[in-house]
């Protein structure tokens, strides 16, 4: 079985069903999680929460933890604002190219949702992300050499990576733009919000698989090829000290 799903990364349902394709995914199913920006419309700063919009926030984060299943949370505290998800759409769609979108997928939720970090910030991202996407295949200098995946105008960086934003978006509308997460498997029709979480649920019953499988650290940089001069370490530090730890 194989399914893909249309997801934002500010969306409180979008961040269950990530945590239940990670479930699915260690049990052997194949997902392709395609990343979309449901409200292009958020200033770019994104929208500091009032108290009417923490509130119903808190209402939809209730509403979510009544599909949990035993051994399932979610984030115990309520992000400050609610992001603009441009600058993560793009780092997702680069990390997907290069091979690793599942580990930017996880950090960029657990980021938001755990950390409270503003994902819409390039800057932000571009420390956090750096890890996976040096582990990743890009062929593109900014990519392959400092681990960039975002420009300082929140798009991607490669044209590749421009093209899947577009046509995932593209996809998403001639769906109809419906409540994310949107979900779609072999021989059923599209599932959305509550419902595409009801399914999911129903493949992990059928597969028995575990609901937190344990997963590397997705922010690891790759192991280093090179040692540096303990010289250039000492200076600049970060994560070449390591080669010199031990």
């Amino acid at each position: 079985m194989s399914l893909v799903i249309y997801a934002d990364f500010n969306c409180p349902w979008s961040y269950l069903a990530s945590r239940r394709i990670d479930a699915l995914a260690a049990a052997g199913v194949e997902a392709d999680w395609r990343a979309v920006e449901a409200d292009p419309r958020l200033p770019v700063t994104g929208q500091r929460l009032t108290a009417d919009g923490r509130a119903a926030l808190q209402q939809e984060l209730s509403a979510v933890a009544g599909l949990l299943l035993p051994g399932e949370e979610l984030p115990s505290r309520l992000p400050d604002l609610i992001p603009k998800t441009e600058a993560a759409v793009s780092g997702y769609a680069e990390a997907y190219g290069a091979g690793v979108g599942a580990d930017v997928r996880r950090l960029l939720f657990a980021a938001y949702w755990l950390e409270g970090a503003d994902i819409g910030d390039p800057n932000v991202l571009r420390t956090r992300l750096a890890g996976p996407i040096l582990r990743g295949h890009s062929t593109a200098d900014p990519l392959r050499e400092a681990g960039f995946a975002v420009s300082v105008n929140r798009g991607p960086i490669t044209t590749s990576a421009w093209r899947r934003v577009r046509a995932w978006r593209d996809e998403w509308n001639r769906l109809g733009r419906p409540a994310l997460p949107v979900l779609l498997a072999d021989g059923e029709p599209p599932a959305s919000g509550e419902e595409s979480l009801r399914r999911l649920e129903k493949e992990l019953a059928r597969l028995g698989a575990p609901l937190n499988p344990e997963l590397p650290d997705p922010a690891r940089y790759p192991a280093p090829t090179v040692r540096p001069a303990r010289e250039w370490v000492s200076r600049v530090g970060g994560p070449w000290a390591y080669a010199w730890m031990g």
